[in-house]
């Protein structure tokens, strides 16, 4: 069950990550930055604004799935971990 929702979570995660750096793209392209960028005249603008949304959604879908990854890396570790001790024959005890 753990892998399954591990799973699922990886996959989530990489939507989320293609999400963040589309729509950021996409917003630079048509100028929805607010006050952050000049407006867009001429299709060097478009460009310019474009390339900057890339990037702000490449750093955010860094940080966001970078740290979920991290999480999913260590959630998968840990359930490894236990498999095996579960496998394991219990190590005898000396008095």
């Amino acid at each position: 069950m753990n892998w399954l929702l591990i799973g699922i979570l990886d996959i989530l995660n990489k939507l989320l990550a293609l999400f963040l750096v589309v729509s950021s793209t996409v917003s630079g392209y048509y100028g929805h930055f607010g006050s952050y960028t000049v407006p867009i005249s001429d299709p060097t603008d478009h460009v310019l604004a474009t390339v900057l949304g890339f990037v702000i959604g490449i750093i955010l879908a860094a940080l966001v799935s970078g740290f979920l990854a991290a999480v999913i890396t260590i959630s998968r570790e840990m359930t490894a971990i236990h498999e095996i001790l579960v496998t394991r024959p219990p190590t005898e005890t000396y008095p």
